[in-house]
């Protein structure tokens, strides 16, 4: 077993929450075991033996409540110190980026590296503090380790910028001022779309979308498409792909043509859920029969989002793997010049703190990626800040280590959703419990979102094999599937700033202009020294 002490001002903190905590093992895969905080104490049972890490929402100042994680430590009796152990990690992971990003010929006077070495003074202090008691700490370690988490906090924040700006510099550059003439990973050129619900249609959203993005995402949910059997509605879908390819003459992307979550699968197929056999034959049908409808107006798809996480169907590691190989096998048979893509929902992986819930996010891309599937390449969606399963808060560094990972693959990556709330989720409505999946910097509201879109985007597109990105929602739609409030335009059909902010980064990427001064000045955090 291993244990975090977790303080106040007065001693250990007995009405602090335990939320979105999971294990992790090595290479950052959650594993399943149980985790339970009681006076202050919170303990963890991994259920497979070695070294092991704790992530957990942290209330993290003027940083926002964000997910945070420890290193992998060794199991012991006496606690750790989960604000010193979040520190450590930071801190690690500032070195780490540092290398694998080539950060390290920064000057010796650079602010970003300024704000590093006070996070690390701060942090040598709270570790030589004696723990008198052997409680894992005290009040006062615990105040100078949250100040070495802030300051590591930021540091990590400023460092995800500067590189992800001087990237996009190297992109423009190359093509002579203009990202978008920078196809450095071979596929598509960086591009920024706007998933449209297909339901509405009226003029002013297609002007909306004529003016904000340079592609259009339209989702093929099965439960839309074929709400009873054998009886198909394409006429929501077909609107949008004439005005898009006869009028706007603007790139489409269509799907995930196959999604198993609550939502997006019709009544009718439950019946099948215990029948793999007839459920593989179904879903090579509707395949066949979607693409065939569209290869001459769509070149991209989505073939498959999510068939990872467990949720509906119970499916098999070699029944996922199959039906993902069969997905691909039918679109690429009927359109063999397409671009075909897989989607990875919840990529960071929280779902597998349940023991054998579903496929680990990264097992499932690297399995993909080494099968000779076919795939050209990934699309990770990146949503926070709602209450649904997956969606909790990270830190900028952490987006882009994410990232980082997935570009391990060697295949060419697209942010197939980004999205995060113009207001906080409630909680009691949503019927997740309480799961409040934080924010960042500052509560959600939709100035939040937009401040977030941009620096989301910036990271995003920071990394050279990252050819797109899609924010998750051109208006507010009520469905299970959906974000609450993740649009750029809210119930009442007025916009949002983040509508704004998304064209503010189309344009800059248009036009060459460095997509980096969209980005807010930050503020030393408490405790940094000028």
């Amino acid at each position: 077993m291993i244990s975090f002490a977790v303080f106040d001002e007065n001693g250990l903190d007995t009405g602090w929450t335990l939320r979105h905590a999971h294990l992790l093992g090595a290479d950052s895969v959650v594993a399943p075991g149980k985790i339970s905080v009681d006076g202050g104490i919170v303990r963890c049972e991994p259920l497979e033996p070695g070294s092991t890490a704790l992530a957990v929402q942290w209330e993290a100042g003027e940083h926002g409540a964000l997910v945070l994680r420890t290193c992998l430590l060794p199991h012991r009796e006496r606690p750790y110190l989960l604000s010193l152990e979040l520190a450590r990690r930071q801190i690690m992971q500032f070195f780490v980026k540092l290398e694998e990003w080539g950060e390290f010929d920064r000057p010796p006077d650079d602010p970003v590296l300024a704000l590093f070495d006070q996070a690390r003074t701060r942090f040598t202090e709270a570790l030589i503090m004696e723990d008198t008691e052997g409680a894992g700490g005290s009040p006062a370690q615990d105040a100078v380790a949250r100040q070495a988490l802030s300051l590591a906090l930021e540091a990590g924040e400023r460092l995800t910028l500067a590189h992800a700006c001087a990237v996009l510099d190297e992109r423009r550059a190359a093509a002579g001022g203009e990202v978008n003439q920078a196809a450095t990973s071979g596929t598509v050129p960086p591009a920024v779309g706007v998933l449209v619900h297909p339901e509405r249609s009226a003029e002013g959203l297609r002007r909306v979308v004529a003016d904000s993005a340079d592609f259009i995402t339209l989702p093929m949910r099965w439960s839309d498409l074929e709400p009873e059997e054998g009886t198909y509605a394409f006429g929501p879908i077909d609107r949008w792909i004439e005005w898009a390819v006869r009028d706007a003459k603007m790139p489409v992307v269509a799907g995930p043509v196959i999604d198993l979550r609550p939502g997006c699968v019709p009544d009718w197929l439950y019946i099948w859920e215990n029948d793999y056999e007839t459920l593989r034959d179904l879903v090579y049908e509707h395949v066949k029969r979607v693409v065939t409808r569209y290869r001459r107006v769509v070149s991209r798809w989505v073939i498959a989002g999510g068939l990872h996480v467990s949720g509906n169907f119970n499916l098999t590691l070699e029944q996922v793997v199959d039906l993902t190989r069969l997905c691909v096998m039918v679109a690429r048979k009927l359109h063999p010049r397409a671009n075909i893509r897989l989607e990875i929902a919840q990529p960071f992986g929280e779902y597998g703190a349940v023991a054998g819930a579903s496929l680990a996010p990264q097992l499932y891309a690297e399995i993909i990626a080494q099968a000779g599937v076919g795939i050209d390449g990934f699309g990770l969606q990146v949503l926070m800040g709602d209450a649904a399963p997956g969606r909790s808060t990270r830190d900028l560094m952490a987006l882009a280590d994410l990232i980082d990972r997935y570009a391990e693959f060697q295949r060419p990556l697209a942010v197939s959703l980004l999205g995060a709330p113009a207001e906080a989720p409630d909680l009691e409505a949503t019927g997740y419990g309480d799961v409040d999946p934080g924010y960042w910097r500052e509560p959600w509201s939709p100035e939040q979102q937009a401040s977030w879109l941009t620096h989301a985007a910036v990271t995003c597109l920071g990394h050279p094999l990252v050819s797109s990105i899609c924010w998750q929602a051109l208006y507010d739609v009520q469905s299970e599937a959906d974000m609450h409030a993740g649009g750029l335009i809210d119930l009442a059909g007025a916009p949002r700033p983040a509508l704004g902010a998304l064209k503010a980064v189309r344009d800059r990427l248009r036009s060459g202009e460095p997509l980096c001064g969209l980005l807010r000045p930050a503020a030393d955090p408490a405790g940094a020294r000028p």
